[in-house]
């Protein structure tokens, strides 16, 4: 019984050990393909992309008709759908986050 209880807790340490860290892997893992999602826009794109941003605050509301194109047209070149899925897919594994997203999805 004593080698039960020995397996079981080596095991659940090795297994907490690993939750803790899975988290830098995300992370890791969602920064590269934001990384890669970025570099298909050339530097001046990028560069009136982050201009653009910084104009919005967040709201498009703050952005001329002509600069909110501009931004969706940037955004599309981005490929924002795709990263979100990615993002999605490697983050809903983590059931705090995948409830959310469940329950975001419910209402």
């Amino acid at each position: 019984m004593r080698l039960l209880t020995t397996l079981i807790g080596s095991a659940a340490r090795r297994s907490q050990w690993l939750a803790q860290r899975l988290w830098v892997v995300a992370v890791l893992e969602i920064a590269w393909v934001a990384n890669h999602h970025w570099r298909r826009l050339d530097p001046d794109e990028r560069r009136r992309l982050r201009e653009l941003a910084r104009k919005s605050k967040g709201r498009p509301s703050k952005l001329t008709a002509g600069e909110r194109r501009e931004a969706g047209e940037l955004l599309e070149r981005l490929d924002y759908a795709e990263f979100g899925g990615h993002v999605a897919g490697t983050l809903l594994p983590f059931r705090p986050i995948g409830r959310v997203v469940e329950h975001a999805l419910r209402h």
